[in-house]
């Protein structure tokens, strides 16, 4: 190899090229990579087919990337947050990824020659003084900066080279026809602007009503349904949490209450605990000190408090729920001022059993056929108004809402909303979002003015719309320079597509283990122990 290396020193002959491949050289045997390390088979990360992926190559492999994401950060990045970002795992993931594909080398028939590995290097920029393959510098940098022989390193480069190759007879059938790129280009140069209203269920709610005798043949009809709603709302909507009836006693401080004011408010609840403690009557204390308009005139009765449950806030549901019957809580302030509580009677967590709630879930599942009803006959009476040359903006003005301030209404009433001039690229609508349906429908259009022929049903929303402006794409205008770039586009594409899914398979099939100690982000028996910055 040697010798190889000697002769393409004075060569400037490319014999490949694997530009293309994700699989980068640098990123796994970088100077000081664990790529160089001695494979020691008591510490793995994991096992692939048999096949380790030692310990100290995903140590090296995670600090690269905890590296690369803490300078994408400007280098705030911490461990949690790479918790967050299942940093741990999906790097792991990669280095099976990779032992997965140099597998498929024999099976495949692959090999990489010594005349290939010369090549490679030779053209690799880290090797080269002054635009050309320097051997000596290259012999120097392996062996004194990444402390490792020739043969070793050449070794390792090869099976960088051998992944590649694989990774290119995967995705070599990524082909597209004539065909496909030419509706690709009109695609991208086809454009649309709307004015679109939406209807969906949650805006006529309230207006939909069942009577008792629906909800009662909806719950004979419907037990299988109305069964399966109780199982998945059981946690969330069924299970009524532990509770605490409490009485309060509020003393009000205003936004940005000055020191005064704060001490004024404190002096006044200190005064309302010591009568408390004096022998009065708490709801007494209450009607007379208290400053919640909404709760003093009956005692300072909260009801029943549970965490997440009521409209007081966390901080007064934390202090609430964990009094005993009988408990005065100690004073402490949130946002609207100070408080003191009192327990008085507590309500154990109680599941609702379905009997319980049947004809509940059942008023409940014909209220919102009916709302879904309702939505769609309005969205046909809207369409029937557009055709009779009414405007949409007219019928379902646009609601003003002050600079900055969320528009709620969007979502409890319908109104108009306009866009801008967007492609049918992926199904994206502006203000809607992924809509496919309504896209779809929406270019169906060929001129300004147009309406659908019946309302677009996306999701559980049905969409009327008018077509603002309509730019159709000109096939004349595709030339063969524009045509070679949206191909090799579209291969592109379709080898990611292709890559990823034959990835997909090879985890499948294979026998993978995972070494849960490496994952963890404590040290622990059995991994080793670092700090990215070690690295």
């Amino acid at each position: 190899m040697l010798d190889v290396m000697r002769s393409n020193a004075k060569s400037s002959l490319i014999a490949l090229i694997f530009g293309a491949i994700i699989l980068t050289f640098v990123f796994s045997f970088g100077r000081g990579s664990s790529g160089f390390r001695t494979r020691t088979p008591e510490t793995w990360a994991a096992r692939v087919n048999g096949e380790l992926v030692t310990a100290s190559d995903f140590a090296q492999a995670y600090a690269n990337r905890f590296r690369q994401m803490s300078a994408m950060r400007g280098g705030k990045y911490t461990t949690d947050n790479a918790k967050q970002d299942n940093l741990k795992s999906e790097t792991l993931k990669g280095l099976v990824d990779q032992e997965l594909i140099a597998q498929q080398a024999d099976d495949l028939g692959i090999r990489v020659s010594d005349a290939e590995v010369a090549d490679a290097i030779a053209r690799s920029p880290q090797f080269q003084q002054d635009g050309k393959f320097d051997f000596d510098y290259y012999k120097r940098l392996v062996e004194n900066g990444y402390g490792m022989s020739v043969t070793r390193f050449e070794e390792a480069y090869r099976r960088d080279l051998l992944r590649g190759k694989v990774v290119q007879a995967a995705i070599a059938g990524a082909n597209v026809s004539d065909d496909e790129v030419k509706a690709a280009w009109a695609a991208q140069h086809e454009s649309v602007a709307i004015a679109w209203v939406r209807f969906n269920p949650f805006m006529f709610r309230d207006q939909a009503t069942a009577s008792d005798a629906e909800v009662a043949e909806y719950a004979k009809s419907h037990a299988d349904e109305i069964a399966k709603k109780y199982e998945d709302e059981k946690a969330t909507r069924w299970t009524q949490p532990a509770a605490m009836r409490v009485r309060a006693i509020t003393v009000s401080l205003p936004p940005n209450a000055t020191g005064d004011q704060e001490k004024a408010a404190r002096e006044k609840i200190d005064q309302a605990l010591a009568e408390v403690k004096g022998g009065k009557d708490f709801a007494e204390v209450a009607k007379a000190r208290s400053e919640d308009q909404a709760t003093k005139a009956n005692g300072g009765d909260l009801g029943f408090v549970a965490r997440g449950q009521s409209p007081y806030g966390k901080t007064l549901e934390d202090q609430a729920v964990r009094l005993k019957p009988g408990q005065l809580s100690e004073i402490f302030k949130d946002r609207s001022g100070f408080h003191l509580l009192k327990a008085e009677e507590e309500r154990p967590a109680r599941l609702q059993p379905l009997d319980e709630v049947r004809k509940h879930i059942a008023a409940d599942l014909v209220k919102s056929q009916k709302a879904k009803e309702l939505a769609k006959r309005k969205a046909e009476d809207a369409l029937a108004q557009l055709r009779a040359g009414k405007d949409l903006k007219e019928l379902y003005p646009v609601k003003k809402t002050e600079p900055g301030q969320f528009d709620f209404s969007a979502f409890t009433a319908p109104q108009t909303t306009e866009t801008e001039t967007f492609h049918p690229m992926g199904g994206y609508v502006p203000g809607v979002g992924q809509a496919p349906k309504l896209s779809a429908a929406v270019f169906a259009q060929s001129q300004a003015g147009a309406i659908p022929q019946a309302p677009v049903e996306e999701g559980e929303s049905w969409y009327v719309f008018r077509v603002k402006s309509r730019e159709r794409a000109d096939p004349s205008k595709l030339d063969a320079e524009e045509m070679k770039s949206m191909r090799d586009r579209l291969v592109g594409q379709k080898q990611g597509e292709l890559y990823a899914k034959w990835v997909d398979s090879l985890r499948r099939k294979a026998r993978i283990v995972e070494n849960e100690h490496v994952l963890s982000y404590d040290v622990g028996p059995a991994h080793e122990a670092f700090q990215p910055d070690d690295f």
